[in-house]
């Protein structure tokens, strides 16, 4: 039975000894709320029992469809990392914003961390910014896990040769360029159908306002991290307005996605 009506600090550092032993997301995400909430409901609420190593573990077992956990991508970059002091890992940060092509964030970002400086780690070469061009080159032509890339942008085809206008691309109707419905119009049906037609309607801008400045003062575990971060914009749909709203939320996601042991 439970001996006490409130979460104990001993019961709490059980919880976070667990999590991390489980890669059970514990912060202060949605995620890591709803998982907190869903464990301790179920073992002080519902079974009535303190949190403990055992309890914990039976909470996992019967709750394991119902939480977060971190992804394995994640935990993998964490433990390689930890086998690194701060200036080696300031070192991969360094050669990491000096990569444009190289995916460096999100999942991607983690397993490019993982692979590249394992196979320095593995090889017992030193973790330097020459070494990792290295490793990228023998990891990308030896067959080794795969190298995660950002897209290049799609080359723009619109104007072909002596600079015309390519109309198969532009005009793809198979009415040729100019289809019978574009034709036979009267005055006031091209003035109807050259009317600005809104299909999304801006955000007011008391909201806009106020999520532009949730969004501005978003922090990362590092200067870097808020840089980047900062560079992130979210328009709204069809004009060149900052949708404030969906750019805070946009932010939020990708200083959630940052491990802490890389300082940028």
């Amino acid at each position: 039975m439970r001996t006490n009506t409130e979460i104990t600090d001993t019961e709490r550092n059980a919880y976070d000894v667990f999590c991390q032993a489980h890669h059970i997301v514990n912060n202060q995400s949605p995620e890591g709320l709803r998982n907190a909430n869903e464990i301790g409901v179920y073992i002080t609420q519902t079974w009535r029992e303190d949190i403990d190593a055992r309890t914990l573990g039976v909470a996992l077992e019967q709750l394991r469809d119902r939480l977060s956990f971190v992804p394995a991508e994640q935990t993998e970059v964490a433990e390689i990392l930890a086998h690194l002091d701060q200036a080696q890992r300031d070192i991969v940060a360094s050669w990491l914003s000096h990569q444009p092509r190289l995916e460096v964030d999100g999942l991607k970002g983690f397993s490019n961390v993982s692979v590249l400086t394992a196979w320095l780690l593995n090889r017992k070469y030193a973790i330097s910014e020459a070494n990792l061009t290295t490793a990228l080159g023998n990891c990308q032509t030896s067959g080794h896990r795969k190298i995660f890339w950002k897209e290049l942008p799609k080359a723009d085809r619109s104007m072909g040769p002596g600079g015309k206008l390519n109309h198969r691309l532009v005009n793809p109707s198979t009415e040729g360029f100019m289809p019978r419905s574009q034709t036979n119009r009267t005055q006031r049906q091209i003035v109807e159908d050259n009317r600005p037609k809104t299909e999304t309607q801006p955000t007011p801008v008391s909201i806009n306002v106020e999520y532009q400045a949730k969004a501005e003062s978003l922090q990362g575990r590092s200067h870097g991290q808020t840089d980047q971060a900062r560079k992130l914009f979210i328009m709204v749909p069809g004009t060149s307005t900052i949708d404030w709203q969906q750019t805070h939320a946009a932010r939020e996601r990708f200083l959630n996605t940052q491990v802490p042991l890389i300082r940028r």
